[in-house]
């Protein structure tokens, strides 16, 4: 999953305004960035994401960052949306790939990028569920301004985008 990720964020946002957007649309991407670390480090184990994408992996994740943001705000509601915004990484992944559950268990998920047309569907449904519920935050006004009304435009197009490389090009998708 790579722009439905935002979509998680985005619903998380319209339901807790508190918490800043840019937090919600990096916990949501957490164990993208920290495999994506892991491999700059050039740390590679034999199942790859085994530290970034299984369960354990994405508590410890979901656990640092929203215990981090409540020592920061005291805001008990904010850990939980934080912690399920990182947790729903694991979800989204699941359906669009085939992830590690945990290290020596089973890789287990639907598979949908080996179906790029469905992966598209799902992926803009999650992007749109997203950001209506984040749209509804706002007052009246501000619903209808360009700015509002381009970003489920702009996260589709970045999808069509990663689903057409990683159709064309599949080495892509891993350092």
């Amino acid at each position: 999953m790579y722009a439905g990720h935002i979509g998680f964020a985005l619903a998380a946002k319209g339901l807790r305004d508190s918490v800043p957007l840019w937090l919600l649309v990096f916990a949501a991407q957490l164990p993208d960035w920290a495999d994506a670390g892991l491999c700059l480090a050039g740390f590679r184990t034999s199942t790859p994401g085994v530290y970034s994408h299984s369960w354990l992996a994405i508590a410890a994740l979901a656990s640092v960052v929203s215990v981090l943001y409540y020592v920061a705000s005291r805001d008990v509601a904010a850990l939980a949306i934080l912690a399920t915004v990182v947790l729903s990484h694991l979800v989204g992944d699941y359906v669009t790939g085939i992830k590690p559950t945990w290290p020596g268990g089973p890789m287990v998920g639907l598979g949908l990028y080996s179906c790029p047309v469905l992966d598209f569907v799902v992926e803009t449904a999650i992007i749109i569920g997203g950001w209506l519920i984040y749209r509804r935050s706002f007052s009246a006004a501000r619903r209808s301004t360009l700015a509002v009304r381009l970003m489920p435009v702009v996260l589709i197009l970045f999808q069509l985008g990663a689903v057409i490389a990683f159709t064309l090009s599949p080495p892509l998708r891993k350092c």
